[in-house]
């Protein structure tokens, strides 16, 4: 785990490398850090990487047709 934390949570496990953030957005650099996570076969950082990005309307809908409101919340999506 990183030391740096967010609402007083620590991050998920950093798999995306320290050089590769620079000039990134935050939710860039969490949807990356999600992405890398999956490649890296580690699902519940993905999905807690995933929980942090502020999504829109439309893909949280969409990912509420694919995956279940408790299933979510249990991910550290707020719903």
């Amino acid at each position: 785990m990183t030391t740096t934390t967010t609402q007083d949570h620590p991050l998920p496990r950093s798999y995306f490398l320290e050089k590769d953030k620079l000039g990134m957005t935050q939710k860039a650099i969490y949807l990356c850090e999600a992405s890398a996570a999956n490649s890296a076969g580690d699902e519940e950082a993905s999905w807690a990487w995933l929980a942090l990005v502020n999504l829109s309307e439309h893909a949280m809908s969409i990912l509420k047709i694919v995956c279940n409101d408790e299933f979510l919340k249990s991910k550290g999506f707020r719903i």
